[in-house]
């Protein structure tokens, strides 16, 4: 997953292109220190099993990251937080998918299963920070102090090659 620095201009940069010049895929990648990062990322994949859109999911745990840091979390059960995560989930703007039936994808194989896959994929890639940046299967070196032009620039001169 992405650093929420890192999305506004990579998204903004991403507008000016249309998908038959760019394919954009994101992969989740949970990292060990977030309490609950593996959760987090698993919202992406239950987001998507209900036929929204990840983005939206993400852009929605932006938003609300602070709430599921340590101190936020200290005194809450599991389930409490699994229900935040749902809450979340119902209150998103592209997602709306009822707290119910989101705390129940994220406890379900399939977004477990896949959410793990996309960990393995990050491990095999030798992630082991977010942001991360892949294109056409490369690592790159950006970082999330790039700016809209940066990722434009990127993006023309992959383009044309």
């Amino acid at each position: 997953m992405f650093a929420q620095d890192t999305w506004g201009p990579l998204k903004a940069a991403l507008a000016e292109f249309n998908s038959a010049q760019i394919g954009f895929t994101m992969h989740t990648f949970s990292l060990a220190n977030h309490r609950y990062g593996f959760t987090a990322a698993s919202g992406a994949h239950a987001a998507e099993n209900a036929h929204k859109d990840p983005f939206a999911w993400m852009e929605a745990m932006f938003a609300n990251q602070d709430k599921f840091w340590d101190e936020p979390t200290d005194n809450l059960t599991g389930t409490q937080v699994f229900e935040l995560f749902g809450q979340v989930a119902e209150d998103a703007p592209g997602l709306r998918i009822p707290k119910d039936e989101f705390v129940a994808a994220l406890k379900s194989r399939p977004v477990n299963l896949a959410t793990r896959t996309t960990w393995k994929l990050g491990c095999a890639n030798a992630v082991s920070n977010t942001p991360t940046f892949f294109a056409n299967g490369a690592r790159f070196a950006a970082d999330d102090t790039w700016t809209k032009a940066q990722w434009v620039q990127f993006f023309n001169q992959v383009l044309s090659q």
